[in-house]
């Protein structure tokens, strides 16, 4: 029960413009800690991380791009759990590993071979969606 007090708190927080914004890029920042092995830089990312916790006001207008995004994860938690979510879950989190290994061995190769495997997806995705299906 506290777990989940802890998850919802967080994705209330993760909703909100601003402090989606915090949190993504004090994610990069942790990346670049990992990158360079040094402490002064995670702790600054821990700090945007922890900022993006902080109740923040929403912007005037919202940002159309990051509402997208926060609409696309929502409709995407909405959806009930089969097959293709499970592998889509096993993909992000081998992704996730993936690009913190890579992070900390310092390996640019790794992560280039990472975001060209995530763009071949990407297309073979919006392929399908315009209906190209040759595979």
């Amino acid at each position: 029960m506290n777990f989940r007090k802890h998850i919802n708190f967080y994705w209330q927080r993760h909703q909100s413009h601003w402090n989606w914004i915090l949190g993504v890029l004090g994610f990069g920042v942790f990346l670049m800690a990992l990158w360079h092995r040094s402490f002064f830089i995670f702790f600054i990312s821990m700090g945007g991380l922890w900022g993006s916790l902080i109740k923040l006001p929403d912007p005037t207008p919202p940002f159309a791009y990051i509402e997208k995004i926060i609409d696309t994860e929502r409709s995407w938690i909405a959806k009930p759990w089969g097959w293709k979510k499970g592998f889509q879950v096993f993909g992000i989190v081998a992704g996730f590993i993936f690009v913190l290994v890579a992070c900390w061995s310092g390996s640019l190769m790794s992560l280039l071979l990472f975001i060209g495997l995530c763009v071949n997806i990407w297309c073979v995705h919006d392929n399908k969606l315009m209906g190209i299906d040759d595979l």
